[in-house]
C-alpha cells in the first residue's frame, strides 16, 4: 500500500514539474517574441527620441527654423534597449513603468561596453555587482568624490521652454547683440541673425542644465547603490530579497538563451583595468569617505539631563523601565564586524522617543512643549539634537521644565480630570528623560556651514539614537500622546507617517516634477541592484502635478531600521541648491528622498492641513445683499492636522498662542481694521486675545483646488485658502469649506471640503492643553 502511494506521489510530482517547466518556457517564448517584434517602439517608451524633457521642447509657434535641442544620450543606443534588460524589467518588476523618462548613471555605459549583458545578469551575485560598479568608478576617475561644497546652480527653473527663455532674456540679449554688431537695440529683434544668437544662448543653457543634472543623477545613483551594497547589506530582509532576486535573474537569463537557441550563458571575465583595482582594501576607508566626505566619522557627544556625558548612544532601556524601550539583540545582524561608520551608527540605535532640533532662540517654545508633553502623560525619552553650541542657560531651562515637580495644573483641569488616570497627579506630572546631542564634531570642519537653519533637522534625523522616533519642531503642539503616532496603522505598516500641508494657491512649474522624476532609480538600477523605479504611487501625488506645498514637516514619524538608506538620501539631497531651489525649507525632502531612493514604503495622512479654531459667524462675513454664505470659514494662524482615521485633531503648528508672531505684531494697526474679531472691544483685549491660547471648536479642510479658480456669481470663495495679511503680522490664513458655485454662464463649479466639529470632550481637552502650554493657572 505504501509503495503504491509513493508511486502515485512520484507521478504527481512529475506532472507538476512538467507543467511548471512548460509554463516557464511558454512565458519566455512570449516575452522573447513580444519584445523582439516591438523592440523599436519599446525603446521609444523607455527613452524618448526627443529632448529629455518633452515639456521643454522648443516651440516657436510654427517657426520651422526652431532648433530641436536634444539630450545627446538619447541619440545613442542605450543599454536599456537590449532585449535581456527589457525582459528582466518586465518579468521581475511588480509595477508597470509609467514614468516619462529614465536617466541611468553614466558609469553604466563604461560597464556594459566591457561586458556582455548576459554575463553580468546570468553570473554575478549581488556583492559581485557592487564590486563591478565601484571598480569602474575608480577606473574612470581615481579621484572621484562627492563634494557637498560644489556649487551647482539652478539658473532659472521656469526657463526650459525656448520661448520662455527667449522672453525672459530678450532685453539682455538685444543689448548684447546690438553692442557686438554695432546696431541699435530697437532694430535687432526680428532679424535672423538675432534669432540664431538667442538659439545659441539657449543651447548653451540647455547643455549646462543637462550636464549638471546628469552629475546629480550620477551622485544620487552612486549614493543609493553604495548604501544598499554596504550600509544595509547585513539586513536580513534585504539579504533574502536580493538572493531571491539574483536567483530569479539567473534562471531567466538561462531560459531566454535556451528558447532563443543561443549557447549557454557566457562566463563573466573581468577586464584588465578591473583586475588592477584591489577592491576589498577600499571598502572600509576609501568608499565611505568619498561618498560621505562631510562626516568626521566621530560619534556625537551625548549628554544626559543630569550632566553626565558619554561618547556612545545611550541604551534607553537602562533609563526607561516601562517596557517601551527595546534593547537591540547582538544576534540581530553581523554588524559588529562591519568596517563602515554609518553601519555601526545604525546598529547602536535603540528604543523610541521624541527628537527636536533647536537653537537657543527656540528655548521658550521648547519649554512650553515639554510642559505640554508632561500634561499628555508622555513617558518616552526626548533627545535634543543641536549643531552648534547650545548655551548652559538654555539647557538649564529645558532640564527645569522636564524635571521640576509639577503638581499644580491649570484650573481647566477640573473639567477634564475624569479623562486621566487616578494617579495622574499623585506624584506630579511625569518627569521627562532628556538628552542633549551635540553633532558639531561629527561633521567634518570643511562642511559645517552646510547645516544651518532647516538643514539642522536632517542632522537630528540621522544622529538621534532611536530606532523609532517622532521628529518635531519646537513650536509643534501635540493634541495626542506621542504613543498615539507610533500606533497609527499607516506607521505600523510602513515605518513612516507624514502629514500634508495647506493646499494653498501656490503652484510649481512642470520642470520641478521632471527634475525629481529624473533623480529616481533607473531601469538599470532596478535590474542590476533590485532598486525599484518610481511608480504612480509617487508620481500621482499632487506635488508632481503642480502643487507647491505638499508636506508639512512639523511632525514626522520614522523607523530607522526600515528606512535608514532613505534617511541618508535626505542629507545628500539637502546639499544641492538645485533641489533646495525647488522646495520650501526641508518639507518635501523627507518623502521625495524616499521615492528617489527607490523606497515608496511611506504613508501620508489622507487629509490635507486644516484651518483650526472657531467658525466665523455668518454676520461677520455676510454677502453684499445681506444673505449668508453657503461656505463656512475659519481664520487662524495655525495649520492643523485632522486624522484621516478618526477625524481627531492630532497636532498643529505655530505654538498655542492665538498668534505666534507676538513680538512682531503692530497691535494698534491690526485692531483698527475691525474686519475680523469684531467681538473684541478694546486694544488691550485685542492684545490679550492674541496672547491667550487658540480656542478650538472646529476644523475646516478646504477642497483641493489645484489649478482651479472657481470664480462664481454667488460671492462664494473661489479658492480654498485666503491669506489675510492684516492680522497676526500677515500670517492669518482663512480656510473655506466650499469653493465655487453657479457661474454667470449658468454652470456650477462648486467643490466641497470637510468640516469637523469637535465634541465637548475634545474641546475641554484643547482648553486644558492650551492653558498648560501658555502657562495659564
Amino acid at each position: 500500500m505504501i509503495e503504491k502511494l509513493n508511486v502515485k506521489r512520484s507521478r504527481q510530482k512529475i506532472i507538476v514539474y512538467s507543467i511548471v517547466i512548460i509554463w516557464l518556457v511558454s512565458i519566455n517564448i512570449w516575452l522573447l517574441n513580444t519584445y523582439y517584434l516591438s523592440s523599436s517602439s519599446s525603446a521609444e517608451e523607455l527613452m524618448p527620441t526627443n529632448s529629455i524633457y518633452n515639456e521643454y521642447e522648443t516651440s516657436n509657434e510654427g517657426d520651422d527654423d526652431s532648433k530641436d535641442i536634444t539630450d545627446s544620450s538619447s541619440r545613442e543606443k542605450s543599454v536599456k534597449d537590449e532585449l535581456i534588460i527589457k525582459i528582466l524589467q518586465k518579468q521581475l518588476s511588480k509595477a508597470k513603468d509609467t514614468r516619462t523618462m529614465d536617466t541611468p548613471a553614466s558609469i553604466y555605459k563604461s560597464i556594459f561596453e566591457k561586458h556582455d549583458i548576459d554575463s553580468i545578469f546570468g553570473n554575478l551575485d549581488f556583492d559581485q555587482r557592487c564590486q563591478l560598479f565601484f571598480k569602474n568608478l575608480f577606473i574612470r576617475d581615481h579621484n572621484w568624490i562627492f563634494n557637498p561644497n560644489e556649487d551647482i546652480q539652478l539658473e532659472n527653473k521656469n526657463e526650459f521652454k525656448f520661448n520662455d527663455y527667449k522672453k525672459w532674456h530678450m532685453e539682455e540679449y538685444k543689448t548684447e547683440f546690438a553692442k557686438q554688431h554695432h546696431k541699435n537695440v530697437d532694430e535687432v529683434e526680428h532679424t535672423p541673425q538675432f534669432e540664431d544668437f538667442v538659439k545659441a544662448k539657449y543651447e548653451d543653457f540647455w547643455n549646462r542644465t543637462m550636464t549638471y543634472e546628469q552629475k546629480i543623477v550620477d551622485h544620487v545613483s552612486t549614493l543609493r547603490i553604495f548604501n544598499k551594497c554596504f550600509i544595509t547589506s547585513d539586513n536580513k530582509t534585504q539579504i533574502s530579497q536580493t538572493n531571491q532576486f539574483i536567483k530569479d535573474q539567473f534562471k531567466l537569463v538561462d531560459g531566454v538563451r535556451r528558447v532563443s537557441k543561443k549557447p549557454s550563458t557566457p562566463a563573466f571575465v573581468s577586464s584588465k583595468e578591473e583586475n588592477l583595482v584591489s577592491f576589498h582594501s577600499l571598502e572600509s576607508s576609501v568608499l565611505e569617505h568619498r561618498v560621505y566626505p562631510w562626516l568626521s566619522f566621530e560619534l556625537p557627544v551625548y549628554e544626559r539631563w543630569t550632566g553626565r556625558i558619554q561618547y556612545n548612544p545611550p541604551i534607553m532601556a537602562d533609563y526607561i523601565k516601562d517596557g517601551s524601550q527595546k534593547k537591540k539583540s547582538t544576534t540581530d545582524s553581523s554588524s559588529s564586524s562591519s568596517s563602515f561608520f554609518l553601519n555601526k551608527l545604525k546598529q547602536k540605535s535603540n528604543g523610541k522617543g521624541l527628537v527636536l532640533s533647536i537653537g537657543d532662540s527656540h528655548v521658550d517654545d521648547t519649554v512650553r512643549l515639554i510642559h505640554l508633553l508632561r500634561a499628555l502623560n508622555n513617558k518616552l525619552p526626548i533627545q535634543i539634537v543641536y549643531y552648534d553650541n547650545l548655551s548652559k542657560d538654555t539647557k538649564n531651562k529645558i532640564v527645569t521644565a522636564a524635571t521640576d515637580l509639577m503638581t499644580t495644573v491649570p484650573k481647566s483641569f477640573e473639567n477634564v480630570a475624569r479623562y486621566f488616570p487616578e494617579d495622574y497627579l499623585t506624584n506630579g506630572l511625569p518627569k521627562q528623560e532628556v538628552w542633549f546631542i551635540n553633532t558639531y564634531n561629527a561633521i567634518h570642519a570643511d562642511f559645517r556651514q552646510k547645516f544651518k537653519k532647516y538643514s539642522n533637522k536632517f542632522l537630528a534625523t540621522l544622529f538621534n539614537s532611536f530606532d523609532e522616533f517622532i521628529l518635531i519642531d519646537a513650536d509643534t503642539v501635540l493634541m495626542q500622546s506621542p504613543e498615539y503616532f507610533f500606533n497609527l496603522p499607516g506607521y505600523i505598516e510602513t515605518g513612516t507617517f507624514f502629514y500634508k500641508d495647506r493646499t494653498t494657491y501656490e503652484t510649481r512649474p512642470i520642470s520641478d516634477a521632471k527634475f525629481f522624476e529624473k533623480l529616481g532609480p533607473s531601469i538599470i538600477d532596478s535590474v542590476m541592484f533590485n532598486i525599484p523605479i518610481m511608480t504612480q504611487y509617487t508620481l500621482d501625488k499632487p506635488f508632481f502635478k503642480g502643487l507647491f506645498h505638499y508636506m508639512e514637516s512639523g511632525l514626522v514619524v520614522l523607523n530607522r531600521n526600515i528606512h535608514y538608506n532613505s534617511i541618508l538620501m535626505m542629507l545628500q539631497l539637502n546639499f544641492y541648491t538645485t533641489v533646495n531651489g525647488r522646495i520650501h525649507g526641508d518639507k518635501e525632502i523627507f518623502w521625495l528622498a524616499m521615492a528617489i531612493n527607490g523606497d515608496e514604503n511611506y504613508t501620508f495622512n489622507e487629509h490635507f492641513a486644516a484651518s483650526v479654531g472657531k467658525i466665523t459667524p455668518q454676520l461677520e462675513r455676510a454677502k453684499p445683499d445681506g444673505t449668508e454664505h453657503k461656505s463656512e470659514e475659519i481664520c487662524s494662524p495655525h495649520p492643523g492636522h485632522v486624522s484621516s482615521y478618526d477625524d481627531a485633531l492630532v497636532w498643529f503648528n505655530s505654538g498655542f498662542h492665538y498668534c505666534g508672531q507676538l513680538d512682531a505684531v503692530d497691535y494698534a494697526k491690526e485692531f483698527s481694521h475691525k474686519s475680523r474679531l469684531k467681538h473684541i472691544q478694546s486694544l488691550e483685549a485685542f492684545e490679550t486675545f492674541y496672547r491667550n491660547p487658540l480656542q478650538i471648536e472646529a476644523a475646516i479642510i478646504p477642497p483641493m483646488d489645484l489649478n482651479i479658480h472657481a470664480v462664481n456669481a454667488e460671492d462664494e470663495p473661489s479658492k480654498g485658502w485666503f491669506m489675510d495679511k492684516r492680522y497676526c503680522n500677515g500670517y492669518c490664513w482663512c480656510g473655506y469649506s466650499i469653493i465655487g458655485g453657479n457661474t454667470k454662464e449658468g454652470k456650477n463649479n462648486e467643490l466641497v471640503g470637510k468640516v469637523v466639529h469637535f465634541d465637548d470632550k475634545a474641546i475641554e481637552l484643547f482648553k486644558y492643553y492650551g492653558d498648560v502650554w501658555v502657562g495659564i493657572e
